[in-house]
């Protein structure tokens, strides 16, 4: 109920945070412009009295200009047809008014105008030589030649004028248009990147790929019902190192998982002896399959209901590994400044605290104070071997090719080497590889363990076993020091190792070791309970 409320509330957000598509700038300038020109002339024709007899051109000047507003903002693009059969109307209602009507002449230039403003210099140009036309045309068919005369005396420095600032309106609006096409990426990026921003604040738990394959696995148990075990059942999700396990569920067959990746491959359901698989598909793509281990054959009717659930679901999973590869990419990159800071700030001032003492030691004629320096100087020493290790630690990552093996292998040596403290590892890796996130948090599970051990435990000893059996994981640190390991307020170590274990689908268990010290094991919730760490040599442990 929790998820259902939880991806309800990630749906409001989505639609709250949804762009809404404002009006172009384009159509409020061509709003404006209208508006003062029809304003402009219908003062001209009042200051000369002829209100009566050119009312109804002014009333249809305005429902042109009205409509081409409307039109326009509805549009909300480039529409030069529009702005052509504006052009049409004006110099036609211009040209067949029954007077003389140069406080009309004006209005001859909006068309071209409103075309420079929003199209291009093409549009411009075609809009201005209908409206002349147009004027011409009805102009000639309303009166006399003389009369035409004197009106194209009045009209052709309107014209004139509104084709240059037409001209130089488009010339503008293109330059704008340019700007805004170059920037629009990264306006799309800004606003998307806001978006999940506010999404992974507000609905951390929801964004979680763990949650998101175990809420698929759960709706498609829900809809079947008694027709799979619920414990043979996986989601596969593609990755850059292929078809692999959204989260730890339980080992599959051989032939099984084969089933799976071959569904996601090709798209479309495969049904073999004791398994089906489904693709997860989001429109066109296919990021993943579902498969199920049967107890009896499945209907058509409940495949396709099935199907339906998974289409559902699978824009959500995928919502959750892009935010998931987000995560590794900010953290890398968090990291990465911590360690700078630490290698370029703290550790050089350490350093040069360490010369100082030296040069204490060196000068002084106290016995006690060369003794108090050499002191000072030994444990300036051991500090920035300590912060030295933590670069380390900061810039140890998952190497995409090779996997947490020699990720945890390499940290484990580098811990040997500037440290008293006798790392055994063992690694029992089997069929496919973890998932890429499954690993990172299991790399910085064991770095935290075998940090504390390091640091607080005073041990001899320390065994790290990692055992994996395709999604199947377990891992397990113990050493022979003082034990007692329990949280204390102001450390978080056990608190994100607990966090870090959730996220991938695991347990940890913190206890104490049966010959002396503590023993962390983190297990995936699949595996079969009663499994603990195994003993070893304790002949090594006598101090």
């Amino acid at each position: 109920m929790s998820y259902i409320r939880n991806a309800t509330g990630l749906r409001r957000s989505m639609s709250a945070a949804r762009p809404v598509p404002g009006s172009p700038p384009s159509w409020r300038l061509n709003t404006a412009v209208r508006i003062f020109a029809l304003a402009f002339v219908v003062g001209q024709v009042v200051d000369r009295g002829l209100a009566g007899s050119l009312g109804i051109v002014l009333v249809g000047l305005a429902i042109v200009g009205g409509t081409c507003c409307i039109c326009e903002l509805q549009a909300a693009g480039r529409t030069p047809w529009l702005s052509v059969a504006e052009g049409v109307m004006v110099g036609l209602l211009i040209g067949m008014a029954d007077v003389r009507a140069d406080a009309l002449h004006l209005y001859l230039a909006i068309p071209a105008v409103a075309a420079g403003l929003a199209s291009g210099r093409l549009a411009t140009a075609n809009t201005w030589l209908v409206t002349a036309l147009s004027w011409l045309t009805a102009e000639a068919a309303a009166g006399p030649a003389g009369d035409l005369a004197g009106q194209l005396t009045s009209a052709l420095p309107w014209l004139g004028i509104g084709l240059g600032v037409a001209l130089l309106a488009a010339q503008q609006s293109r330059s704008l248009r340019t700007l805004a096409a170059a920037q629009a990426p990264y306006a799309a990026a800004h606003r998307l990147v806001g978006q999940l921003h506010t999404l992974v604040r507000d609905f951390p738990a929801v964004l979680d790929v763990a949650t998101q394959a175990r809420a698929i696995r759960e709706a498609v148990d829900g809809a079947i019902g008694g027709a799979i075990d619920g414990k043979c059942s996986v989601v596969l999700v593609r990755g850059r190192a292929g078809i692999a396990a959204a989260s730890p569920s339980g080992p599959l067959a051989p032939t099984d998982e084969e089933t799976g990746r071959l569904c996601a491959l090709y798209g479309r359901r495969l049904q073999r002896p004791g398994a089906t698989a489904l693709p997860l598909r989001v429109g066109p793509h296919v990021i993943g399959a579902v498969v199920l281990g049967q107890s009896r054959s499945l209907t058509s009717a409940q495949l396709e209901a099935t199907q339906q659930l998974l289409d559902e679901h699978a824009i959500r999973l995928e919502t959750a590994l892009l935010v998931d590869e987000v995560r590794i990419v900010a953290t890398a990159e968090e990291r990465n400044r911590l360690a700078r800071d630490i290698h370029d700030g703290i550790a050089q001032r350490v350093v040069s605290l360490g010369y100082l003492a030296d040069e204490v030691a060196a000068t002084s004629g106290d016995p006690l104070a060369r003794q108090a320096a050499e002191a000072l100087r030994s444990e300036f020493t051991k500090l920035i071997s300590e912060l030295r290790f933590s670069v380390f630690d900061l810039r140890q990552d998952v190497d995409e090719a090779a996997g947490v093996s020699a990720a945890l292998s390499e940290y484990v040596q580098e811990l040997s080497t500037h440290s008293e403290l006798r790392v055994h590892l063992t690694l029992d890796e089997r069929e496919a590889r973890l998932p890429r996130r499954t690993e990172t948090e299991l790399l910085r599970i064991a770095q935290e363990a075998i940090g504390n051990v390091h640091k607080h435990a005073r041990a001899i000893n320390v065994w790290v076993n990692l055992r994996t059996i395709g999604s199947d994981l377990q891992l397990v640190v113990e050493d022979d020091g003082v034990g007692g390991a329990i949280p204390r307020t102001g450390h978080y170590g056990m608190h994100t190792m607990r966090e870090r274990a959730e996220r991938i689908d695991a347990d940890l268990e913190i206890g104490n070791r049966q010959d002396g010290g503590t023993i962390v094991t983190i297990r995936s919730r699949s595996r079969a309970a009663g499994t603990n760490g195994e003993q070893h040599d304790q002949r090594l442990a006598r101090r």
